[in-house]
């Protein structure tokens, strides 16, 4: 069995015992008379929590599961909601598949406030996988870039931005220096969530443990001074930009910005920073820190919303130079569907794509199927197609004609597509997506 694993199992104190003696000295060395008290935070379980979707959930539905879920704001993060998972599991809920929420550790909430992101912003955040800083920034977001490095967390993000619905992503995956090569002076905000060496990770994730040392630590210092070096050369006169970490060590923190901004000091200032550790939050603990440009911005800079056409023709002209200079895209913006030549006399059909389904705000797919029961709508996500005489009316309300592509939802909230044929909802739920039946 590997080290981590038979960490899993283990009482927390116990597991406080085994982490590394060179991390417990610096921390001793760190927080003086309160390393007891944050040794002590290991006797807890790891905190949960979550953030709404504001650009999909009803304040009514928002209302409800706060009373029914037992939810508690999270004081340093706009919608976002503290759990107890021994009472509740909002990833087993259908709300989750229909993207009306993001579940997040709750100190990890902190980093995209700050960035303070206006309407009509280009937004980058860097080091983006599995996305939830990301799916804060697009909700106020004008554009928004999303770049994963690696290739199979990047796919990951992906799928998160589709799930949640938004159309004012990209999605992409390349070295932050390729980007920099490409995007010089041009995001008003940027988040980079750093690389790091996780020890804000190690009373939830055992792996993390298992693989600390200072080896580990002293190559995040430079991968991080990297990434920061292509942030700064993406940032327009008058940006921001916000690093965060999920660790405790000050080399990978506020001492790594204090050098990098005494490096750029004509450019760039520290503006604020904070560490949270575990024992004064309910959280897991993470580092932020604001840099600001003191370079003066441009005279035509317009932060003013976005509209829908204005977003969709911004997204391509980016996606496509962005394709043009061999960068990696994923997503751009909502993925259209296929047009399907039939075995009919040569007649073709429109196919939705699933993005389509689950777009945020004005449906692009009209006919829906609406579920009202829970267990209706797991057995659609697992993949089943329902034969509606099977159930009642008021089980399942349907807006649709014989024959069409419709948008199958929970409560009013998308989960993806069906065809109505023969008095049935034919499943068209992407197959990697299908929950394993219960």
């Amino acid at each position: 069995m590997k080290e981590a694993e038979k960490m899993n199992d283990m009482d927390p104190m116990d597991k406080a015992g085994r982490l590394p003696m060179e991390f417990c000295t610096a921390m001793k060395d760190l927080l003086g008379d309160e390393y007891e008290a944050f040794l002590s935070s290991y006797q807890e379980k790891p905190k949960k929590g979550l953030f709404f979707n504001f650009k999909k959930v009803r304040q009514e539905t928002v209302e409800k599961l706060v009373r029914e879920w037992g939810l508690r704001p999270v004081e340093w993060a706009e919608g976002g909601y503290h759990y107890d998972e021994e009472k509740v599991r909002p990833g087993r809920s259908p709300y989750h598949d229909a993207g009306i929420y993001y579940i997040q550790e709750p100190s990890a909430m902190i980093t995209a406030g700050k960035a303070d992101i206006r309407p009509g912003d280009m937004v980058l955040d860097l080091c983006a996988a599995p996305g939830g800083k990301s799916c804060q920034a697009a909700q106020k977001a004008g554009i928004l870039i999303s770049n994963e490095i690696i290739k199979k967390r990047a796919r990951v993000l992906s799928s998160n931005i589709e799930r949640m619905g938004y159309d004012n992503v990209i999605v992409c995956s390349a070295a932050p220096s390729e980007l920099a090569e490409h995007f010089p002076e041009s995001f008003d905000r940027i988040i980079v969530d750093a690389p790091c060496s996780g020890e804000g990770m190690f009373r939830k994730d055992d792996t993390a443990i298992a693989e600390w040392s200072l080896e580990n630590v002293d190559h995040c210092v430079e991968r991080q001074r990297e990434i920061l070096d292509a942030a700064l050369r993406m940032l327009k006169p008058g940006g921001r930009i916000v690093y965060s970490t999920c660790t405790f060590e000050p080399y990978e923190n506020k001492w790594q910005l204090r050098r990098f901004c005494a490096m750029h000091e004509e450019e760039l200032e520290l503006s604020e920073f904070e560490q949270l550790f575990p024992h004064r939050i309910e959280g897991e603990g993470h580092f932020y820190g604001v840099m600001d440009s003191k370079l003066t911005p441009g005279d035509k800079e317009d932060h003013g919303p976005l509209s829908a056409s204005e977003t969709e023709k911004r997204i391509e002209e980016l996606s496509s130079s962005m394709k043009r200079a061999g960068i990696h895209v994923l997503r751009a913006g909502i993925e259209k569907g296929e047009l399907i030549t039939g075995s009919h006399k040569g007649g073709k059909r429109y196919e939705h794509s699933h993005a389509e389904a689950m777009k945020a705000g004005e449906p692009v797919i009209k006919p829906y199927a609406d579920i009202r029961s829970e267990a209706l709508a797991l057995k659609y996500l697992a993949g089943e197609s329902l034969r509606l005489s099977a159930y009642h009316e008021e089980a399942i309300r349907l807006e649709a004609s014989e024959g069409e592509e419709l948008r199958v939802l929970y409560d009013g909230y998308p989960l993806g597509i069906a065809r109505y044929s023969g008095g049935m909802l034919k499943n068209r739920l992407p197959k990697g997506l299908r929950r394993n039946p219960a």
